[in-house]
């Protein structure tokens, strides 16, 4: 069936200003409807009917029919079905007799042309003379009559339950030509077809403006993680942390050489997710997603596997990467080990650490004088069982202070046997030791906590978020290039874990809870506030990089 679309739009509006030139993420309002019409049909089966020359102006640009409007058609007054009867016969003296007329509001600029050319297909296959678009409103309404009020549905019941109510979205009315024929739009076998709520916004306000333009800024990310038991679940918990901050973008996750028995955390969750190797990677990205961005959260990147990305187009950002790729990458976030000659596109240092929402919710730990309680927690798969170790260090300490001794485990810990012997020795001399697994609210664990002793990653920043004091050991040469553990004053750090016997933990041990001044000294020298600031510099740093990287035409970074 042959289709004529007509796009009505006026010079002034009341609510905002000549909104239908206005630009919008870029781009006249109007150009968007414009658009839709013309993926659909041909140029010369587009018409744009207004009263203002410069809307006709961008619609002659836009290579379809401009069309002014007669005076008497342009008041504020004047309702849209002359208007479309008007622009309908002065197109059918010009050219041909369409048979469907496609009423196109440029106030929705969120419309897509897939769903457009279903709700056409939809009118045919069920004869319908018009199809109206609408989207689901369903809601506890009420209405005012005679100054009464009266609720619009027969009981309160959560929205789930209530009869379905369904809204005029003023996106398209599609319409048999042999209607307008007659002087009307709406027939008497009308259908009505729901389009997703995303595409039904209509701009009558600038709210609604507000909506659109955030709408058609959204962004496809795909976060690449590796995550398991023996690897450890700290990559797969930051990258679902910083996915978070771009709630409302199209997000995916891919589970690269990762064991697929932590996909139920993503489901969990409720991210979309795929898992394989490179080649399926590249496969899933060459398939139906087309992501803008891929955040790799991998460790060490080739150039090989940063170039791939980078021929497609995609914008490409890297947390703790000292590999090769690290040098082609628009964006590298290194919150754990720094470097003085820092390239352009590195980011380093505490401040861009991506900290769970439970650490910038609960408050800092207040200082007391007498150290209560310790926290001692290796996560991971702890390689060098340093709990076990730090806990016999310091037995006589906790049971001569009356010091409470929190211990908590990551996922991958094997030691349990031996460690339970060190536990049970310390409880039956009259200690306190409580042993945590699968922490969910590490912020509330550390609830409380005087000295915390760990490794140099992650947790290092969460303890400094919370304000607690803290004794570091290494785990491995990587995490000796930790520059915070090294040089903040709230950190005492006893470096490698092969060179640090008990002898030496103890005595930091004691050092820490005995000195005071100098445990105050350390609490008050934590960046507590910059560290809690961190998501926010990675997510505005993300969106700007890729923003001006997209703007440059010769992406000449």
């Amino acid at each position: 069936m042959s289709t004529l679309f007509i796009i009505p739009a006026r010079g002034g509006s009341k609510g905002i200003k000549k909104k239908n030139i206005r630009l919008l993420a870029g781009k006249p309002l109007i150009y968007y409807a414009i658009d839709v019409a013309k993926k659909i049909a041909s140029q010369n089966e587009v018409i744009v009917t207004s009263d203002d020359d410069e809307i006709l102006e961008i619609a002659k640009l836009s290579g379809v029919i401009a069309y002014k409007r007669p005076s008497s058609l342009a008041g504020d007054e004047v309702p849209l079905d002359p208007v479309i009867i008007d622009a309908y016969k002065w197109y059918v003296e010009r050219y041909n007799r369409p048979d469907l007329v496609v009423t196109l509001q440029p106030t929705s600029p969120l419309l897509s042309s897939e769903t457009l050319e279903k709700a056409i297909k939809y009118m045919e296959q069920n004869a319908y003379d018009t199809v109206i678009a609408v989207h689901d409103a369903t809601h506890l309404y009420w209405f005012k009559q005679n100054g009464k009020l009266s609720p619009l549905f027969p009981e309160r019941k959560n929205r789930q339950w209530l009869p379905k109510l369904l809204k005029e979205t003023g996106a398209f009315v599609i319409s048999l030509s042999s209607n307008l024929d007659k002087g009307i739009r709406i027939g008497e076998r009308m259908g009505i077809y729901e389009i997703p709520e995303e595409e039904a916004v209509d701009i009558d306000s600038h709210i609604d403006w507000l909506v659109a333009e955030t709408l058609l800024k959204r962004v496809s990310m795909l976060f690449v993680v590796r995550a398991g038991m023996d690897i450890g679940l700290g990559h797969l918990y930051r990258s679902l942390v910083l996915a978070k901050e771009f709630f409302g973008n199209s997000i995916e996750f891919f589970l690269l050489d990762s064991d697929v028995k932590v996909a139920s955390i993503l489901e969990n969750w409720g991210y979309k997710w795929y898992s394989g190797n490179l080649k399926e990677l590249k496969e899933r990205l060459g398939d139906s997603f087309r992501a803008d961005v891929i955040v790799n959260d991998i460790l060490d990147t080739s150039r090989d596997y940063v170039e791939y990305f980078l021929e497609k187009g995609i914008f490409v950002v890297n947390f703790e990467d000292l590999g090769e790729g690290a040098e082609l990458a628009h964006l590298v976030f290194n919150a754990l080990y720094e470097r003085i000659d820092v390239p352009d596109n590195h980011k380093y240092g505490y401040r861009y650490v991506v900290l769970d929402d439970k650490f910038l919710i609960w408050p800092p730990n207040d200082f007391r004088k007498k150290v209560q309680t310790i926290l001692i927690t290796f996560g991971g798969v702890d390689q060098n069982n340093l709990t076990q170790r730090v806990l016999e260090s310091i037995k006589d300490l906790i049971i001569e202070n009356s010091i409470k001794v929190r211990i908590v485990l990551g996922l991958g810990y094997k030691r349990m046997d031996t460690l339970g012997k060190v536990i049970e020795e310390i409880r039956a001399d009259g200690g306190q030791v409580d042993m945590y697994r699968n922490v969910s609210n590490m912020a509330k664990i550390m609830e409380n906590v005087d000295l915390a002793i760990t490794s140099n990653g992650r947790t290092l920043y969460e303890l400094a978020a919370m304000r607690i004091p803290i004794i570091s050991i290494a785990q491995n040469d990587r995490e000796t290039l930790h520059v915070f553990a090294r040089y903040n004053s709230g950190v005492k750090y006893l470096g490698i874990s092969c060179n640090v016997g008990q002898e030496v933990i103890r005595n930091a041990v004691q050092s820490v809870i005995s000195d005071v001044e100098y445990r105050y000294n350390m609490w008050k020298s934590l960046p507590y506030q910059d560290i809690r600031l961190g998501r926010d510099r990675v997510r505005e740093e993300i969106l700007t990089s890729y923003r001006r990287w997209k703007l440059n035409a010769y992406n000449n970074w």
